[in-house]
C-alpha cells in the first residue's frame, strides 16, 4: 500500500462525487466535495486549526490571541470575535480560511496509514463553500509530497512510457520548470527521456506525471522490448578427406592470436544487434532463454541535485563549457564608485551649507580699494554768512499707553468621579474621552491601572458595572489599533507609585483577575496612544 488517500481523492474528483470525504477519526480530517470539486475542509489536528494559522501567518500575535480567547463573546464565532475586537479584517479571515482548506487537502494526500471513507450525500445549505481551482490544488499537493519512497512506489519504475489518453490535457497554470512537459507528450517517451528533454529533475517529473495519470489524461506503460529470435544452429557437414595439399607457409604470431579470438555464430549475431542499437549500449547480463532482449538505452545525465537521503542515483551532469569572462562586473563597480563619490559630496554639502555663501559674501563686502585720482584746485568764492533762523519747536512725543497683560487661560476643571461614571453609563463617549484627557493632565507624576482595551462600548459599561459598589475613579483614553481602528483604554485610580497601583490591582473583582486578564500599571506620562 503506497498512497491510498491520494488515489481516492483523485477518483472523487474524476467521478464528480458529492459528499463528505474523511480520513482518520480522532484527530481526523474531513473534505467537502460538490460535483467533484473541493469546496471546504475541516480538521481536528492542532496544526490545521484557524487560530494556529492566524498566528503562523503573522495575522495575529500570541498575546492578542490569548486576550481574545479570554474575552470571547459566546454568541459569536472565534473569527467574528477577532474581527469585532479589531485584531483582523474580513480579508485576513478569508485568506487564512482558504489556506486552511489547502493544508487539510495536502496533508490528507500524504496519508498512508489507513484508508479513507466517503459518505455520498448532498451538502447542507449551511455548509461554507469557498471557490477553489481543484486541479491546481491537487497538483500543488502532489508536487509538495516529500515521501520519495512511497511516491516512487505509487508511480512505478522511471523507464515506463508516457502516452496520452486520446486527448491533450487542458491548460494549467504550471511552474516554470514544467511548462514544456505538455508539448512533449505527443509521442511515446519514457520518463527518463522526458526528464532529459525538459531539463527537469526525475523525481519532480515523476510527481507531475503521477498527477496527469490520476487525472486520467495520460497512461503509463512498460518499457518496449526488442524481440530478436534465437538462430537455430547451422548444421555442419562432415568434411571429406581432401588430397594432401602442399605445405603452406607458417603464419605469424599476430595472425594466430587474431584467429584465436574470432567469435562464434551466436556472438556475431549479438554484435550485429548491438551495432543496430548504437555504440553506447553495453550488455552486463547473460541473454535470456526466450531470445535476446537488449537493455533500455542509457540516457544522458541531467544536472540534478541530491536533496534527500536515499534518493535515486543518477549519472554525473554533462561537461559544460566555461563562459567567456564578462566586463559587466567592472563597469558596475565603476558606476558604484561614482555614485558613492556623489553621495559623499552631497552629505558634505548638507553638513556645511553655510561655508560657500560666507565665502561669496566676504568677497562681495571686501572689494579691492580703488586709487583716488587727484583733482585740480578750483577757485571758489568766499561763503556768504546768512542769519540763522530760530529753530522751530519739535512736537512732543506722546508715551504709549501701558499694556495690561492678559490673564493666562485657566486649565479645564478636572471632572469628578461621579461625572466620569455618569458619562460612561450614559454611553456619551465623546464627553468621556474629554474627561479622561482632563484627568490625565491632572495626574502628572502619578500612576494608574489599565484594566483592559475595549473596542465596544458595552465592554466598558460592563467593567463599570462590576465596580459600581466601590465608587471607582474610572476614566478612559483612546488607542489607535494597528488596523487604524480606534478603541478605548479603561483606567482605574490615581496612585503615587507603581507598587501602590499593583497593590490596588490585587483588590479588583474576580473577573478582572481571571486567566488571560492582566491589569497593568502605567505612569501618566508613559500611557501609550497607539498599539
Amino acid at each position: 500500500m503506497s498512497l491510498p488517500a491520494l488515489r481516492d481523492l483523485f477518483a472523487r474528483h474524476r467521478t464528480g462525487a458529492t459528499g463528505l470525504w474523511r480520513l482518520g477519526h480522532e484527530p481526523g480530517r474531513t473534505i467537502f466535495f460538490e460535483q467533484g470539486n473541493v469546496v471546504f475542509a475541516s480538521s481536528s489536528h492542532p496544526l490545521d486549526r484557524l487560530t494556529h494559522l492566524l498566528v503562523e501567518r503573522g495575522k495575529l500575535t500570541q498575546v492578542q490571541l490569548d486576550y481574545a480567547m479570554a474575552n470571547l463573546n459566546p454568541t459569536m464565532s472565534i473569527g467574528r470575535n477577532l474581527i469585532e475586537m479589531g485584531f483582523i479584517t474580513q480579508r485576513d479571515l478569508l485568506d487564512v480560511a482558504r489556506a486552511q482548506v489547502e493544508r487539510v487537502v495536502w496533508a490528507s494526500m500524504a496519508g498512508a496509514a489507513e484508508p479513507p471513507a466517503f459518505e455520498a450525500k448532498p451538502l447542507d445549505a449551511s455548509t461554507v463553500r469557498l471557490p477553489f481551482d481543484t486541479p491546481a490544488m491537487l497538483l500543488a499537493g502532489v508536487l509538495n509530497l516529500q515521501d520519495r519512497e512511497r511516491l516512487l512506489a505509487e508511480l512505478g519504475p522511471l523507464d515506463q512510457t508516457v502516452a496520452l489518453e486520446g486527448r491533450r490535457p487542458p491548460e494549467l497554470s504550471l511552474p516554470p520548470d514544467l511548462v514544456r512537459i505538455p508539448s512533449l507528450l505527443d509521442g511515446p517517451r519514457t520518463l527518463l527521456e522526458l526528464s532529459r528533454e525538459a531539463g527537469v529533475e526525475p523525481f519532480r517529473l515523476g510527481a507531475f506525471v503521477l498527477f496527469l495519470r490520476e487525472m486520467g489524461w495520460v497512461r503509463l506503460e512498460g518499457a518496449p522490448t526488442l524481440d530478436i529470435p534465437v538462430l537455430e544452429p547451422f548444421p555442419i557437414p562432415l568434411p571429406v578427406a581432401p588430397p594432401t595439399p602442399p605445405p603452406a607457409p607458417k603464419s605469424s604470431l599476430i595472425e594466430e592470436i587474431q584467429a584465436a579470438q574470432l567469435p562464434t555464430t551466436n556472438l556475431e549475431h549479438l554484435s550485429e544487434a548491438l551495432d543496430q542499437l548504437g555504440p553506447e549500449d553495453e550488455v552486463d547480463e547473460p541473454l535470456p532463454q526466450g531470445g535476446f532482449q537488449p537493455p533500455a538505452p542509457q540516457e544522458r545525465a541531467l544536472p540534478i541535485q541530491q536533496t534527500a537521503a536515499g534518493s535515486t542515483e543518477f549519472p554525473e551532469p554533462p561537461y559544460l563549457e566555461p563562459r567567456a569572462t564578462s566586463r559587466r562586473p567592472l563597469i558596475l563597480f565603476l558606476i558604484l564608485l561614482v555614485a558613492l563619490g556623489l553621495w559623499a559630496g552631497l552629505r558634505w554639502y548638507k553638513r556645511n551649507p553655510i561655508i560657500l555663501p560666507r565665502l561669496a559674501q566676504a568677497t562681495h563686502q571686501n572689494p579691492e580699494p580703488a586709487t583716488p585720482k587727484p583733482e585740480p584746485p578750483t577757485t571758489e568764492a568766499p561763503p556768504k554768512i546768512e542769519a540763522k533762523a530760530s529753530p522751530e519747536p519739535e512736537p512732543a512725543v506722546q508715551a504709549p499707553p501701558p499694556v495690561t497683560p492678559k490673564p493666562a487661560p485657566k486649565p479645564p476643571a478636572v471632572p469628578s468621579k461621579a461625572e466620569r461614571m455618569k458619562a460612561i453609563r450614559d454611553g456619551n463617549w465623546k464627553l468621556a474621552l474629554t474627561q479622561g484627557a482632563a484627568q490625565l493632565g491632572a495626574m502628572q507624576g502619578k500612576w494608574s491601572l489599565r484594566l483592559e482595551i475595549a473596542c465596544q462600548g458595552e465592554t466598558i459599561q460592563h467593567a463599570a458595572g462590576l465596580l459600581k459598589d466601590r465608587d471607582p475613579d474610572l476614566f478612559i483614553l483612546p488607542m489607535t489599533m494597528r488596523n487604524g481602528r480606534t478603541c478605548y483604554q479603561v483606567f482605574l485610580g490615581s496612585h503615587d507609585s507603581e507598587a501602590a497601583a499593583m497593590t490596588a490591582a490585587k483588590r479588583l473583582p474576580a473577573p478582572f483577575l481571571a486567566a488571560g486578564n492582566r491589569p497593568k500599571p502605567f505612569r501618566a506620562d508613559q500611557i501609550p496612544s497607539r498599539q
